[in-house]
C-alpha cells in the first residue's frame, strides 16, 4: 500500500479537522512531559551522588537521553508501526512500515493534509506519537543510568544507550506494548511501558551494576566508616516532585482519545480519562501513605520519598482497566516490594537501591492486574475482525508471566553482551581517585580547589 501525496494546493480536510487538532494537543502534552519526566530523573541522581560527581553525572544522563532518544528515531518507530501493518495485511507489511516510516519515509517528512486518510488515517497523531515513543526511548536510557550513576564511563555508557534506544528498546516495545503487538494480541496487558521501561531497566542496570561494583565508601567494611555520602536528599525529593507532576500527563497519552466514543487504553481496552486521572492520583496517595510508614519504621527517609513513585510504577500496567479501589490494593504493594528489594540488594551489597526496586514494584503490578482484571477484553484493533479483531483477546495471569520472563531476558541478556563486549576493548568504570575527588573537576575546564565527600582536599590543576 502506498502513500498518495497531494499538491500543497490540494488537501484531506480530515487529516486537519478540529478533533485530529484536538488529538495533536493531547499526545504533544504526553511527549513533552516525558522531558519533563528526564528533569526529575537529573534532579534525583544529582542529589544522590557525591558533590563533586554532580556536573558529570547531569551531563551524562542529558547525553544519554538525546543519544537513545536519536537512536529511536532512525528506524524505532518502523519496527513498532509493524504490527499494525500486519493487522491491516498490508502487502510487504514490514518493509513497507520502514518505508514509510523510518527517520527518511514517506509519512515522517510531509504534512499530514496532503497525506491520503484512506492510507495513514489519522498521520499527524502518529507523527507526534513518534517523538513520544523516541521520548521515551530515551527516558529509558536514562533510568538505566540511574543504576550505574557515578560510576560508569561516559563512552561505554553512551554506546549502550545507542544501542538501547535504536535495537533494544524498540524490540521489547514491538513486543509488549500497542494493541496489535505479538504479546498484546495474545492477551498480555500494558498501559504506560512497564516491560519496556521498567522491567527493563531493572534487569539491564541489575547487570550492569554488578560489574560495576558499588561505589567506594558506600558498603563499608566491618570496624570501617562509610565514606559516601549523597549530595543533597531535599533535591532527590524535588525530583520525585517534579516526576509526580510529569507521570499524569505521560499516562494520559497512552490510549486512543477517539471523539463521540470514548477513551481507550493502547491495548484497546475500554477505559475513561478521568478514572484513569482519579488511579494515578490514588496510586500517588496510598503509596505515600505506606512509604512514609515504612520510612518511620525503618528510619530510612528513601522510603518516604520512593512511596509514591513505586505505587504508580506497581500501576503503570493497569490505570486503564483498574477501578480506584482495586488501583489502592495494587499501590499498597508497591512499596512493600520496593522496601523488600532495597533491604535485598542493600545486604548483598549491589549498588542499585532505585531502579531495581522499582522494577520488582513494575512485576508486582503486572501479575496483580493478571489476576485482579483476568478476562478483561483487550487486543486488536477498531473494526477489525478475526485474529486482529476488536477486543478480541483477554488479560491473564499467564500472558503477563510470559511478558514478565521476555522482558528480563532481553534486558539481562542484552545487558551482559554489551558489558562483555565493551569491556574487552574499554574500561567501564572511572578512575577511583576520579570517583572519590571528583568526575566534575577530572573531566571539566576550568578545573579548581573541590573538596570531597572523603573530607581530603584535590590540589588546583591548571585547564588543559
Amino acid at each position: 500500500m502506498s502513500p498518495v501525496i497531494l499538491a500543497a494546493t490540494d488537501t484531506f480536510g480530515d487529516q486537519v479537522s478540529s478533533d485530529a487538532f484536538t488529538q495533536n494537543f493531547f499526545y504533544i502534552m504526553a511527549a513533552t512531559a516525558v522531558v519533563l519526566g528526564l528533569l526529575g530523573l537529573v534532579l534525583v541522581d544529582v542529589g544522590l551522588v557525591r558533590p563533586v560527581n554532580a556536573l558529570s553525572t547531569a551531563v551524562q544522563k542529558l547525553v544519554a537521553f538525546t543519544i537513545g532518544t536519536g537512536a529511536y528515531m532512525v528506524a524505532g518507530f518502523a519496527l513498532w508501526n509493524y504490527q499494525y501493518n500486519k493487522a491491516f495485511a498490508v502487502d510487504n507489511g514490514l518493509s513497507q512500515a520502514f518505508k514509510d516510516w523510518w527517520f527518511g519515509g514517506t509519512f515522517l517528512n510531509d504534512y499530514a493534509q496532503n497525506i491520503d486518510s484512506s492510507v495513514a488515517p489519522g498521520v499527524g497523531n502518529s507523527q507526534i506519537f513518534f517523538v513520544f515513543l523516541a521520548v521515551y526511548g530515551g527516558f529509558v536510557c536514562a533510568l538505566v543510568h540511574t543504576a550505574a550513576s557515578e560510576r560508569v564511563r561516559s563512552g561505554p555508557f553512551y554506546i549502550m544507550s545507542a544501542a538501547i534506544g535504536g535495537v533494544i528498546y524498540p524490540v521489547v516495545l514491538w513486543l509488549t506494548w500497542g494493541s496489535t503487538s505479538p504479546l498484546t494480541n495474545a492477551g498480555l496487558h500494558d498501559f504506560v511501558g512497564a516491560y519496556s521501561a521498567y522491567i527493563f531497566a531493572g534487569a539491564f542496570g541489575l547487570v550492569l551494576t554488578i560489574k560495576l561494583k558499588p561505589r567506594i565508601g558506600l558498603f563499608p567494611k566491618p570496624g570501617e566508616t562509610a565514606t559516601w555520602a549523597p549530595n543533597s536528599v531535599p533535591m532527590a525529593l524535588f525530583g520525585v516532585v517534579v516526576l509526580l507532576f510529569a507521570a499524569p500527563l505521560i499516562v494520559m497519552g497512552c490510549g486512543f482519545f477517539v471523539p463521540e466514543d470514548g477513551y481507550y487504553g493502547v491495548s484497546m481496552t475500554t477505559s475513561g480519562l478521568g478514572v484513569v486521572y482519579i488511579n494515578v492520583f490514588v496510586s500517588f496517595v496510598v503509596g505515600g501513605l505506606v512509604g512514609a510508614a515504612i520510612a518511620y519504621r525503618t528510619k530510612n527517609p528513601v522510603h518516604a520519598i520512593l512511596g509514591p513513585i513505586s505505587a504508580y510504577v506497581a500501576n503503570t500496567t493497569a490505570f486503564d482497566v483498574l477501578k480506584p479501589w482495586e488501583t489502592a490494593v495494587v499501590a499498597v504493594a508497591g512499596p512493600v516490594v520496593v522496601a523488600v528489594a532495597y533491604t535485598w540488594v542493600g545486604k548483598r551489597g549491589i549498588d542499585d537501591g532505585k531502579v531495581f526496586p522499582l522494577a520488582c514494584a513494575a512485576v508486582a503490578g503486572d501479575i496483580l492486574v493478571g489476576l485482579i482484571a483476568w478476562g478483561t477484553p483487550t487486543g486488536g484493533y477498531f473494526g477489525l475482525e478475526g485474529d486482529f479483531g476488536f477486543q478480541h483477546a483477554e488479560i491473564n495471569l499467564w500472558w503477563q508471566l510470559v511478558g514478565i520472563v521476555v522482558t528480563i531476558a532481553i534486558g539481562a541478556i542484552s545487558a551482559a553482551l554489551l558489558v562483555g563486549v565493551l569491556g574487552t576493548f574499554m574500561r567501564l568504570r572511572v578512575d577511583p581517585e576520579d570517583e572519590v575527588n571528583g568526575t566534575d573537576a577530572a573531566r571539566w575546564t576550568p578545573r579548581s580547589t573541590t573538596t570531597s565527600s572523603a573530607g581530603g582536599h584535590r590540589v588546583p590543576e591548571p585547564a588543559r
